[in-house]
């Protein structure tokens, strides 16, 4: 009997003395609700400041809640998931691995389980090279004309972008390609007085209709086919514009040039840099006789013939 009541007696110290050493008994209790000692209270002090560990402290008997990561978060990196810039919807930025599997692009540039590529390993665009242009013409309409006639007068030309040799790029897609022009003209019209000419002044150089980024194909005007873009144009009084009874053409001038640049985003602008062809030149004269107001007369006409350049596209 003695030596059992030593046994219990020693059991109960023991049992004291460890609800001394843990006053918790050995529950798990998360770091935010322990006291706070001295020492921690300092340390605190100095990264969260008095206002706050004061309204920590006063939370309660349990102890100030200690602002710390969550359990294991502290030094846990970030996955590559956490770190995917949000956006569009594919990234711009998308890449595909070998397997066709998309990607999402990250802060660090990296995407996925894309290898990292840069400096010339990288795989570059198509390098888009000089074009060429070619422009041809002639005269399409009436070898004479009369005051009370229903006169055509006017040109047909082309003048089409072939891409650089050895490119897979669309040319549509590979350049700005457009059409300038500028006119004149002299006409006796029916309020003339005297058959004197009405003069049209030399308008401003202007982009010309239709013929100009984005190629519109749908009236056969623009011919867009993979290596080249054909511009088809009727220039002067011909078509659903001729010279209608009471109007005589007696000079008529008429001037294009052609601008290319490397195709860039965005809507189009006339904005440098850019290729400008020489200007070519369609000029129709034709001599009215006041004294024989109805007598046809000769049409005088010079197209501007037929041009080929090699355009040097700027940097």
């Amino acid at each position: 009997m003695p030596l059992r009541k030593d046994r219990e007696e020693a059991e109960v110290a023991t049992k004291a003395n460890r609800r001394a050493a843990d006053p918790y008994g050995g529950r798990q209790v998360a770091p935010e609700f322990r006291p706070v000692n001295p020492a921690m209270a300092t340390a605190m002090q100095r990264s969260v400041g008095n206002a706050t560990l004061g309204r920590m402290i006063a939370q309660g008997p349990a102890g100030p809640k200690v602002p710390h990561a969550a359990p294991g978060a502290r030094n846990r990196k970030r996955t590559q998931d956490e770190v995917v810039e949000r956006g569009e919807s594919p990234p711009a930025s998308q890449q595909k691995t070998e397997a066709g599997a998309a990607t999402r692009a990250t802060r660090s540039g990296r995407a996925g389980a894309a290898p990292l590529v840069k400096g010339k390993e990288k795989r570059a665009e198509e390098e888009i090279g000089n074009p060429t242009l070619v422009f041809t013409s002639s005269y399409d309409g009436d070898e004479q004309q009369s005051l009370n006639g229903n006169n055509n007068i006017g040109f047909e030309q082309t003048a089409t972008l072939r891409r650089a040799d050895g490119m897979q790029t669309p040319a549509a897609d590979a350049y700005d390609f457009w059409q300038e022009v500028s006119d004149e003209s002299r006409q006796i019209v029916p309020t003339s007085v005297n058959y004197q000419p009405k003069k049209a002044p030399r308008r401003a150089w202007g982009v010309d209709g239709p013929f100009r980024p984005p190629y519109n194909d749908e009236d056969g005007t623009i011919v867009k086919d993979a290596d080249r873009i054909s511009f088809v144009d009727n220039p002067g009084f011909s078509t659903t514009t001729r010279m209608s009874a009471g109007y005589f053409l007696v000079d008529y001038t008429v001037r294009f040039r052609w601008k290319v640049r490397k195709k860039q985003g965005g809507r189009f602008t006339k904005a440098e840099p850019f290729w400008e062809s020489d200007e070519m030149t369609h000029r129709v004269t034709s001599a009215f006789d006041a004294e024989n107001p109805e007598e046809a007369v000769q049409v005088n006409h010079h197209a501007a013939g037929n041009r080929t350049w090699n355009v040097q596209l700027p940097n």
